[in-house]
């Protein structure tokens, strides 16, 4: 369901923020991350990864044999990052400073569960500078939380995600926001959705998209 607005508390404790990423999806994001590796990622791609935090998929898309640069806000998050995966680089930089990493540099680009805590101009923006960084024939993989496709599913959601909500913004002074109308957002952006897959209910998805 959509709990992973929690997410922004577990930030605040990197050590044990995967075993509370996969206690909120069910497990279901360390499938989604295993799957980008062995699937979307081939050996000798350069990655740009958004959004790194601990480093678990930077190891597996390495350990895959491709070239990641892993970007984050959080130092302490980095600093665990480069520990579960030595053979990736990592800055410390946000998302929206990405055009600053050079032109059609990158073959893949992957976010996980980041782009949902970028505002709504963040969001436009990143989308844009990614096809701006991407290679001729690029793919943007992108596993985050989005509105449910059923009225039924988004009320179910809507019930447990507000007190969530509440709470994590008195904790942190921040939340998320599902990625809505996302497709849309990259058909006016240079991108074809090749993929998509939805879980919990509907409101966890993974879509890929190719630089068209």
């Amino acid at each position: 369901m959509s709990t992973l607005v929690y997410m922004k508390m577990l930030e605040q404790t990197p050590a044990k923020y995967d075993r509370g990423m996969r206690l909120l999806t069910l497990g279901r994001i360390d499938r989604i991350k295993r799957e980008i590796a062995s699937i979307w990622v081939e050996p000798g791609n350069d990655v740009l990864e958004i959004g790194c935090g601990t480093g678990t998929l930077a190891a597996l898309m390495t350990e895959r044999g491709a070239h990641v640069l892993g970007i984050d806000v959080s130092e302490p998050m980095l600093a665990v990052a480069r520990e579960s995966a030595p053979r990736a680089e990592f800055r410390h930089m946000t998302a929206t400073e990405i055009d600053q990493l050079g032109a059609e540099r990158f073959d893949r680009i992957v976010a996980t569960l980041s782009f949902s805590e970028l505002s709504e101009g963040e969001l436009e923006y990143v989308i844009g500078a990614s096809a701006g960084i991407l290679k001729p024939g690029g793919k943007l993989v992108v596993a985050d939380e989005m509105p449910a496709s059923r009225w039924w599913q988004r009320s179910v959601a809507r019930l447990v995600r507000w007190p969530l909500a509440a709470l994590t913004f008195l904790l942190t002074q921040n939340t998320t926001h599902a990625l809505r109308r996302f497709e849309e957002r990259l058909d006016r952006t240079r991108y074809r959705v090749l993929h998509r897959e939805r879980y919990l209910l509907g409101t966890l998805a993974l879509v890929v998209a190719e630089k068209a």
